[in-house]
């Protein structure tokens, strides 16, 4: 599929908070389509983001679906279980977009996000470069506007503003247990065989598989002897790897790696550990790492303040829930592809 720069332009800003267009302030002019308590959807933004999102969706997804992937089925994502074409999954994430911006725009003021006449600037140069990274056609399909890209813009920019002073006026209440974790050091010896550059599979044969089990228990023994299981690895040249973990998290390391870790003591070096991927040994090198402690609070006091604000915009959304004009709506239709294959 051939890819429109623009549209890259112009997410750019927008997906990092996973949404989509318009707010009530400043003021939009255009056809209702749908309604958010006060908050007005207009049938313009409404058409110029499913073709945003349309363009998007067809480089993702062409490969896999198809010239008619418009009307078949979906096999990603919660729209999904909702709708049953493409086309009817894409136009419920628009709205569901539409509707959380709409609904962050109105709590702007509450939250002293406006935005500052610097970050107008900058949309004014990300409107006015999209509208010249895009061919006539691209445009025209979408019903922009070099006036109408830069309100969409200065909309979603104001929307993702609010957020994020939703989150940082949040603050989390951490468990320290769950902050504080001890490092393990770890290698693996695999037994999943080779892969060629296209990813292809090739076994290894009852023989090699013998090879890499006495390959892990001599590694073991030897890291056992020196007591430092990354000494090992760079006698042998076999890599490891530090992973940090607690009581909550395995730190992304194998589950059964994790668990032998946290019941050993503090300095021991494990025996070999067998799993469907291979051959693990395992060196518990602290109960506590401060570093890696307090780079462990600031994921938690990051993914509770995304959480929080999430559920304040379920909150939002029950309170104020989504109207449809939907004989007007019904006339926006996804049906052929934007882009060219």
């Amino acid at each position: 599929m051939k890819k429109n720069a623009g549209w890259g332009v112009l997410l750019t800003g927008l997906l990092v908070t996973g949404l989509l267009a318009g707010c009530g302030k400043p003021k939009q002019e255009g056809t209702p389509v749908a309604g958010v308590g006060s908050e007005t959807i207009y049938l313009e933004e409404a058409l110029f983001y499913t073709r945003m999102l349309q363009e998007q969706w067809e480089l993702a997804y062409y490969d896999s679906y198809g010239a008619d992937m418009w009307q078949k089925e979906p096999e990603f994502g919660e729209s999904g279980g909702r709708a049953g074409t493409m086309e009817e999954a894409l136009k419920l994430d628009v709205m569901d977009a539409l509707t959380e911006i709409h609904l962050l725009c109105a709590h702007t003021e509450e939250y002293g996000a406006e935005l500052t006449k610097e970050e107008k600037a900058v949309v004014e140069k990300r409107a006015k470069a999209f509208m010249e990274d895009n061919t006539e056609a691209v445009l025209e399909a979408a019903g922009a506007t070099r006036e109408s890209v830069e309100q969409f813009l200065l909309f979603n920019e104001q929307a993702a503003k609010t957020a994020e002073y939703v989150k940082l006026k949040y603050e989390p209440q951490i468990d320290e247990n769950e902050a504080q974790v001890g490092k393990l050091t770890y290698c693996l010896f695999a037994t999943t065989g080779t892969f060629d550059a296209q990813g292809n599979q090739t076994p290894f044969t009852e023989e090699e598989l013998a090879c890499v089990q006495r390959d892990a228990e001599q590694f073991a023994g030897r890291a056992e002897e020196l007591g430092d299981i990354t000494a090992a690895g760079a006698e042998i040249s076999h890599t490891v790897i530090d992973v940090y973990f607690n009581e909550h998290t395995d730190g992304g390391a194998h589950e059964l790696v994790a668990r032998a870790a946290r019941e050993m003591e503090t300095g021991d070096v494990s025996g070999v550990i067998e799993t469907q991927e291979g051959y693990y040994i395992v060196q518990k090198v602290s109960e506590y790492d401060e570093e890696a402690s307090r780079e462990r609070r600031e994921e938690l006091e990051y993914l509770a303040r995304e959480d929080y604000c999430a559920e304040l915009i379920e909150t939002w959304k029950k309170e104020t829930p989504l109207a449809i004009e939907e004989e007007l709506w019904s006339t926006v239709r996804v049906d052929g592809l934007l882009t060219s294959p």
